[in-house]
């Protein structure tokens, strides 16, 4: 239920900082409120980075990640390239520490669910002082160590977290940025200019609630790890490579069923999934969202009459 006080007060704008909301954050981060921005949505915040800090600069990540890196970069004018996987689709720490660009890293990775471990990132970060390292921790809270206790010992380091995944408060739109005081307030400094009152009062009651309210968190994390491993066990009994996830999708392929047919079969059987054609070397790769038990009882379902009509 929404607080009373802000549901009356919504003829006002709200309390620019959100401070109630970063210092909950703050608290269950172990981390200071000076330390942590809040934003609408992890994308916001991530466009503030790009703005204030790569506008001058040039900025890289993986070749298969999350899409709307490159999209910020486009679209803003900066200069960027890409940085391969290596043939496992893990990350090329080695290559990452040479690097002379900021870098952005999803750990774990989207799509490919791999997670990489404190002590890589933390090499990447200490190996240029000069630059800006960015981990999007999207989905960290599947069970995932955070690097955000490597926030007080650099500080080119920026950790974006968001409510909606483990959460599930995708249509709340809440995203947190941590890092050194001296990085936050420049972010912050964009957010007054860009868009002071970024946070609503509705949006905030239900961002503080969820934050209060860490059992939920644990049983909707839960839920989503018991619903991806039977979806995993059985679609690799079906023929599938299914890469291990540490997040709440899982990302394969088939020998003999193409991404592209696998794709448009489910969705003919009304189940939407996702296909990354640009990213050659995925391309045959599709990225199911793990739903509830009961959803990814169905796309197994779904998926074995594909197969049988294929074999037939």
């Amino acid at each position: 239920v929404l607080e009373s006080s802000r549901m009356r007060n919504l003829g006002r704008y709200t309390e620019p900082t959100a401070l109630e909301m970063r210092r909950l954050a703050a608290t269950l981060c172990g981390v200071r409120p000076e330390e942590v921005l809040a934003g609408n949505g992890s994308d916001e915040i991530l466009g503030w980075i790009f703005q204030t800090f790569f506008m001058d600069a040039s900025v890289c990540y993986p070749d298969i990640t999350y899409g709307f890196y490159e999209s910020l970069a486009v679209g803003l004018g900066i200069e960027h390239h890409e940085v391969p996987l290596k043939d496992d689709f893990t990350l090329d720490v080695e290559a990452l520490c040479h690097e002379k660009s900021n870098i952005v890293i999803a750990n774990p990775n989207a799509p490919t669910g791999h997670m990489v471990p404190v002590e890589d990132i933390e090499r990447i970060v200490a190996a240029d002082p000069d630059r800006i390292v960015v981990v999007d921790e999207a989905y960290i809270q599947f069970h995932n160590e955070s690097c955000l206790p490597l926030i007080r010992k650099y500080d080119n380091l920026i950790v974006v977290h968001t409510m909606s995944k483990a959460y599930a408060l995708a249509g709340a739109h809440i995203g947190f940025a941590y890092g050194c005081q001296d990085l936050i307030h420049d972010l912050d400094c964009v957010r007054g200019v860009m868009n002071p009152y970024n946070i609503s009062d509705i949006t905030m009651a239900v961002g503080c609630a969820a934050l209060r309210d860490q059992a939920y968190l644990e049983a909707h994390v839960r839920d989503v790890e018991e619903a991806r491993a039977y979806a995993t066990t059985e679609l690799r009994e079906l023929g599938f490579k299914v890469l291990d996830s540490r997040t709440n999708f899982i990302f394969l392929e088939h020998p003999y069923l193409s991404g592209e047919e696998y794709v448009r079969e489910l969705r003919e059987r009304g189940i939407l999934v996702r296909r990354y054609p640009s990213m050659k070397r995925a391309e045959n790769y599709v990225r199911i969202t793990i739903g509830t038990l009961e959803e990814m009882q169905a796309v197994v379902a779904a998926t074995r009459s594909i197969l049988l009509c294929l074999a037939a």
